[in-house]
């Protein structure tokens, strides 16, 4: 899933399922990977069966928290997912306060509710569990951006870039914010690989 190969988790968790239809975590990681592709029902579901069979699958609360957020982003979800979100965000850090995917539920349920400063903390923090996860710095890049940080946002968003080339989000990204400073011809560059 950190990879960005999201049906490839689908089926490895689907795979680890059939092995073991209880296993806490293959659900909690099928949830998660149906999120990415935005099927929220079915990652709602999934992460419900997950927290049955575990409730102290800090990794579920986490995953959780992702869910009901996009799923509120999406149109389908209500601002009681997101109540509920910061409520799992919670849950995660009481179970375990040094995962990575901890840190950067909390980061994500932060930045949803405006909370930049505090939301660019918990993503570096996982950051420094692991430098490796471009997604991160996209996260720590759109909140620098919001603060009016663009020298941030463009160090975060060109490490982004360099750990996953392959992606067009962060030279978007570097556009818009090559943009917003007047830069129009970095802008123009980013846009341009950006397609």
């Amino acid at each position: 899933a950190f990879a960005g190969k999201y049906k490839e988790a689908q089926t490895a968790a689907e795979d680890a399922l059939l092995l073991n239809p209880n296993n806490s975590m293959a659900h909690a990681v099928r949830a998660w990977a149906l999120n990415f592709q935005g099927q929220y029902a079915e990652a709602e579901s999934s992460i419900t069966r997950a927290l049955e069979l575990d409730p102290n699958n800090a990794l579920a609360h986490a995953y959780y928290v992702e869910i009901l957020v996009d799923s509120y982003y999406s149109g389908l979800g209500d601002f009681d997912g997101v109540e509920k979100a910061i409520e799992e965000s919670k849950v995660a850090q009481s179970l375990a306060p040094d995962l990575l995917e901890t840190h950067r539920a909390r980061g994500y349920i932060l930045e949803a509710t405006g909370n930049y400063d505090e939301a660019i903390q918990e993503y570096e923090a996982a950051i420094s569990i692991n430098s490796k996860i471009a997604d991160l710095y996209l996260a720590v890049g759109r909140n620098y951006r919001i603060l009016g940080a663009y020298d941030k946002a463009v160090e975060a968003f060109t490490s982004a870039d360099a750990l996953n080339p392959e992606d067009p989000n962060p030279d978007l990204l570097l556009s818009r914010t090559w943009a917003t400073v007047g830069e129009y011809g970095k802008a123009m560059q980013y846009a341009k690989s950006a397609v």
